[in-house]
């Protein structure tokens, strides 16, 4: 028998109890405007940083938005983290991970910078990736310029967010480009059958995730069915070799599980260095929930020192 972390039961109360729309039943706008909403409630008691500004730099489609997180005790200069968010990229934003972002700098000590990039249906596969490697590339040559040493970033994102920060190592490994030292990849999606093993376990929509939302994302992302194979929307596809040291993390009771068992099992064999860690008890999204969920900041905490031990010097 399933044993839910009582904290993360009283989360799916709630939420059970707000009745809102499963995305797949809207259009990609109404769902932005219900994920704000839904979200607004956990950002409410988001702790303070030492500094928080934004910035812009150049992009593939046009300007990008990053905003930067500095924590106390960051320095004047050291290491930065660029975050990609999740959304099955065609939700949330800046908004919406603005508590994650401010956790994860504060555990860490480290500079962080959320990238705001374009999502589908308006801009799909590969306009969201083209956005992350650009902001990748830019930190790696202008980050001096926000404090952040041009040679010591990592990545980090969570559910899209996570597909999208491996899909960026590997663009810039086929490119020849300097990699970052680090990524933390949470709860990832990394292909796209979404029937058997978790999805069937955990994708009825009793656990947050459903494994209908799961199909209308990846319809947004990937509308030509031919895309789905490419390695670059679809990691676990894809020569993982010369990869740096990962963190990988997975929710028990999450559809998306058995994509991060499959990607370690791979990393492995490809002889990637990693971190695996599987929460017990919680669901997809549950590093956002830190106002109810103790064991999401306990999360964050495990990320952090990870982020912080790999771009040591």
């Amino acid at each position: 028998m399933t044993r839910i972390d009582p904290h993360m039961a009283e989360i799916l109360k709630l939420v059970a109890e707000l009745d809102l729309p499963p995305f797949e039943t809207l259009s990609a706008v109404e769902a932005r405007v219900v994920a704000e909403e839904r979200n607004r409630f956990w950002n409410e008691c988001n702790p303070s940083v030492a500094e928080m500004r934004e910035v812009e730099l150049p992009g593939p489609g046009g300007a990008l938005r990053l905003r930067l997180y500095v924590p106390d005790g960051a320095g004047a200069s050291g290491p930065g983290v660029l975050y990609i968010h999740g959304g099955g990229w065609v939700i949330c934003s800046l908004e919406t991970h603005d508590g994650v972002c401010r956790r994860l700098a504060n555990a860490s000590r480290l500079r962080v910078a959320s990238l705001d990039y374009r999502l589908a249906p308006e801009h799909p596969f590969p306009a969201p990736l083209e956005d992350c490697v650009a902001a990748a590339r830019w930190l790696a040559t202008q980050g001096a310029v926000l404090g952040i040493e041009p040679q010591r970033i990592g990545l980090a994102g969570d559910s899209a967010g996570a597909n999208l920060a491996l899909a960026t190592l590997l663009a810039l490994r086929d490119a020849g480009d300097p990699l970052p030292r680090t990524a933390a990849l949470i709860y990832g999606a990394y292909q796209y059958d979404f029937a058997g093993g978790s999805y069937d376990a955990f994708g009825g929509g009793e656990y947050i995730l459903s494994a209908p939302t799961m199909c209308w994302f990846r319809d947004h992302y990937l509308p030509d069915p031919a895309q789905r194979r490419n390695p670059l929307a679809a990691p676990l596809l894809a020569d993982l070799g010369g990869l740096p040291p990962l963190y990988l993390s997975a929710a028990e009771l999450d559809p998306l599980r058995d994509d991060t068992d499959a990607l370690a099992c791979k990393l492995a064999r490809a002889g990637v260095d990693f971190d695996y860690r599987l929460w017990r008890g919680v669901t997809h999204a549950c590093v956002m929930f830190s106002r109810m969920l103790p064991e999401a900041d306990r999360q964050i905490a495990e990320i952090a020192e990870f982020l912080q031990r790999r771009m040591a010097r």
